[in-house]
């Protein structure tokens, strides 16, 4: 799914008015970049330093002279480190849950909804997911577009590809497609605001994902994950379908605790098992399960409520969240927040 990446010579060739607009909008920041004033702040030869961003020289084709006066200026954020390592995942999820399940983002998701009605029935229709789970992670990325981070995304991302050592190769990678995908959408990389770790848009994807997902659903020439709607909402979807979402399949189902689950979740944990295998370990299935093909697979899930720990067996479509979000702790409040912003 990622598209080609352009070489330098190819914004010389505009294929339509808009995409010379845009260009256009960026002169002032290339001249600047390339002009006398570059020189000015290349105080750090960068490209010498980080042997990384020499290879985005000779691999991808970005100017030496331009990343060093791009990058130079910036200075690293120990708030971005601070935050990196104080997460809202690592709270128990009777903590987690009423940060993203409160009545307030209910009833906005079910404006939403109700709101863009025709595009959310378009969206479902063209990739085959419910429209429900698209909303919920909109919901839950950005409050369906009324929250943003004000981190200066640039800034962010060199912070933790030079500074977060446990995960630096990571986010060389995130500010490579950074700024791949700014040249690519003609975008000012040093004007991006998002998250503290380097998500953007009202979908708050990251530059990889965003590369590879991102899609005009609107039509109007350009993605836009900023202020476009359908392109925020087509590209949730897009990411789903790709990652293997099943139209009808489970997503999550609340088991009986007989006083052998702790030992049960530990023997288990993060272990796919088909409904067949987990049956024969005696797993307490609640009377009122549904049917369930014996061939499914399922993972065995330990969440810690405020009445005490929970299980639950999670099944491909929360996976697929977890692609998303690699926190079962988002991925249940995901699958929560969609239940409850379904039209009536």
């Amino acid at each position: 799914m990622n598209p080609s990446i352009p070489s330098p010579s190819d914004h010389c060739d505009f294929p339509n008015r808009r995409r010379l607009l845009r260009w256009m909008g960026a002169l002032p920041l290339f001249l600047w970049l390339t002009g006398p004033l570059a020189n000015a702040n290349t105080n750090r030869d960068l490209v010498a330093q980080y042997p990384w961003l020499q290879a985005w020289v000779e691999q991808d084709g970005l100017d030496r002279e331009w990343l060093n006066a791009l990058l130079s200026p910036l200075k690293v954020d120990q708030r971005v480190i601070d935050l990196m390592n104080s997460q809202a995942e690592a709270k128990p999820y009777y903590l987690y849950r009423p940060i993203f399940i409160n009545d307030q983002r209910i009833r906005r998701g079910r404006r939403q909804m109700r709101n863009h009605a025709p595009l959310f029935a378009n969206v479902e229709q063209h990739y085959q997911v419910p429209a429900r789970f698209v909303a919920a992670l909109w919901g839950m990325e950005s409050d369906f577009g009324d929250y943003h981070d004000g981190f200066n995304i640039l800034r962010s991302l060199f912070t933790l590809a030079t500074a977060y050592p446990r995960r630096a190769s990571f986010f060389q990678s995130q500010l490579r497609h950074l700024l791949l995908l700014a040249r690519e959408e003609g975008w000012n990389p040093a004007t991006l605001k998002g998250s503290f770790a380097g998500a953007m848009g009202q979908c708050q994807m990251i530059p990889e994902t965003m590369r590879r997902y991102l899609v005009d659903f609107d039509g109007d020439g350009h993605r836009d994950p900023f202020r476009s709607v359908p392109d925020v909402v087509g590209s949730i979807a897009n990411f789903l379908q790709q990652n293997g979402w099943r139209r009808d399949g489970l997503y999550s189902l609340p088991l009986a605790d007989d006083g052998g689950m702790e030992s049960l979740s530990k023997q288990w944990q993060k272990q796919w098992r088909t409904i067949d295998d987990w049956r024969r370990n005696d797993l307490p299935f609640p009377p009122s399960t549904p049917q369930l093909d014996p061939n499914e697979s399922a993972s065995l899930i330990r969440l810690v409520h405020a009445s005490g720990p929970g299980f639950y067996l999670v099944f491909n479509n929360f996976k697929v969240i977890t692609n998303w979000n690699r926190s079962s702790h988002f991925a249940m409040a995901v699958g929560e927040l969609a239940a409850r912003i379904q039209p009536g």
